[in-house]
């Protein structure tokens, strides 16, 4: 039978800057103050009984955060799901899968992206509920060939441009089994935005068959706008992940390709080389003083490269194409396309791929302070991570991360090239070390953080974090 445990964590900061550093807000699940403060955190939950064929597991945590601005309450999660077999439904408000983790689940993913460019742990979950397929044999492959996969609908629920838009997700994936230690996977995951209340268009239908042209990527109908009616309805995004695998008997190799793609050219590869490298070597002994050690590359720079500019026609001058624009007021109108993807960007849906002023992916890509989009998806970044036990007994954590960022094609107001790409990026270096204290048992343990940015693109600061976090009970 599944225990039943209940937790309390306290958290206090205090950052020399008027922000926390990047590695003491990133992947935290969008709960963390943004200057010096404090957030409190009751958590309960329990996990599937593995011993049943029909499992059930469920999941509160509920909390407030707080610094010089005021309090914010955190309905950080709250969910139920069921399991039978390989199938899997979850229902509520619930934190995304992280892969990567460190030698203690307490200090979290390795990752920047958290092994997923498109949903990371890095902003406040989203509601909603998602039909899982874990790790199905396909019949007559004697267990070598596997198929993946989720289908999930979700709604957002903070202040944003388009108000309540609404988030599909459909994931397919196929796992090779060679042998007893490697295995390949390859397959999409596909996310839409659409939906909501537009300040400039009003309402956006939501129906069945609307539904079925954001599954199909299909292009909207006369009631739409009129950039989902010359291309797909909604917002649509997504990546295309290779994973390599070898298991040995005490430790685990792993090479992972997490391409993103922001329409159709990306799906057809014209923004190659872009993409998530990662290579993670880990111990299957935790104790060890060294048990991981990760690197990640980091390029978006290609984005299928510089649009393509011409006169516009009078036609498309008439259907105000989003894909207008001028160079001032007295000079002809000219039609942008191709290329410039502008990941995590949209026209219409102006927030972009966030949730709560954070990105749903991968955190390098920095919110704008108008909360519309992301200002430097254009970037390289190198990210070295390790991890393991200070002698063999305290949980520890190394974050080092250096980007250079290019900013944008577009500005904020989807003007092509208007000097928001910096011909000079900005450097920066963030870095983060935690360490974690098990006592009485591992029922309490206290988690202490040091953090550091310098460069161009983030504000200068230090930062220190003490976590305090007790099981109050723990019953069958």
């Amino acid at each position: 039978m599944s225990d039943v445990v209940v937790s309390l964590m306290l958290l206090g900061a205090l950052s020399s800057g008027g922000s926390m550093p990047f590695w003491a807000a990133s992947n935290r699940f969008g709960i963390m103050p943004s200057s010096s403060g404090g957030v409190a955190v009751l958590s309960a939950g329990m996990p599937f009984d593995e011993s049943k064929t029909l499992q059930w597991h469920w999941g509160a945590s509920l909390g407030i955060n707080g610094d010089k601005s005021g309090a914010t309450f955190l309905p950080d999660e709250l969910y139920a799901g069921l399991r039978w077999k390989s199938l899997r439904l979850d229902l509520g408000l619930w934190h995304p899968e992280q892969g990567y983790a460190a030698s203690s689940p307490e200090l979290g993913t390795l990752s920047v992206t958290a092994g997923n460019i498109m949903r990371s742990g890095n902003c406040r979950s989203l509601p909603g509920y998602s039909l899982v397929l874990e790790d199905w044999n396909v019949p007559f492959t004697n267990g070598h060939l596997q198929l993946l996969g989720r289908f999930g609908d979700y709604r957002t629920i903070d202040s944003r441009y388009v108000k309540g838009a609404l988030v599909h997700n459909t994931e397919v994936y196929l796992r090779g089994i060679i042998g007893k230690r490697f295995s390949i996977t390859f397959g999409l995951d596909h996310y839409t935005m659409w939906g909501g209340t537009s300040p400039e268009y009003g309402p956006q239908t939501v129906n069945l068959s609307n539904y079925f042209r954001i599954l199909t990527g299909r292009s909207g109908r006369e009631d739409s706008p009129s950039g989902d009616q010359i291309n797909s309805l909604g917002d649509h995004r997504g990546r295309i992940l290779l994973r390599f695998n070898w298991a040995a008997d005490d430790w685990n190799l792993s090479y992972q390709h997490d391409k993103p793609y922001d329409d159709r050219s990306g799906m057809l590869y014209y923004n190659y080389p872009d993409a998530v490298r990662t290579l993670h070597l880990s111990f299957k002994n935790k104790k060890r003083w060294l048990s991981d050690v990760l690197y990640e590359f980091h390029t978006t720079m290609k984005q299928s490269g510089p649009c393509e500019r011409r006169l516009a026609t009078d036609a498309e001058i008439a259907a105000n194409d989003p894909h207008l624009y001028r160079d001032d007021e007295n000079s002809p109108w000219f039609l942008i396309s191709g290329g410039a993807d502008n990941y995590c960007n949209n026209y219409e849906y102006r927030s972009g791929w966030t949730h709560y002023g954070r990105q749903i992916g991968n955190p390098l890509f920095l919110s704008r302070a108008s909360g519309l989009g992301t200002w430097n998806n254009l970037l390289t970044a190198h990210h070295f991570a390790f991890s393991g036990s200070l002698f063999h007994k305290f949980p520890w954590k190394l974050m080092l991360t250096w980007s250079r960022n290019y900013g944008c094609w577009f500005s904020e107001n989807f003007v092509y090239n208007d000097g928001s790409r910096f011909p000079v990026p900005l450097r920066q270096f963030s870095s983060g070390f935690t360490t974690e204290f098990p006592l009485l048992e591992g029922a309490l343990k206290i988690i202490a953080g040091l953090y550091l940015d310098t460069g161009e693109a983030l504000p200068r600061s230090m930062a220190a974090s003490v976590t305090v976090k007790y099981n109050l009970f723990s019953k069958k």
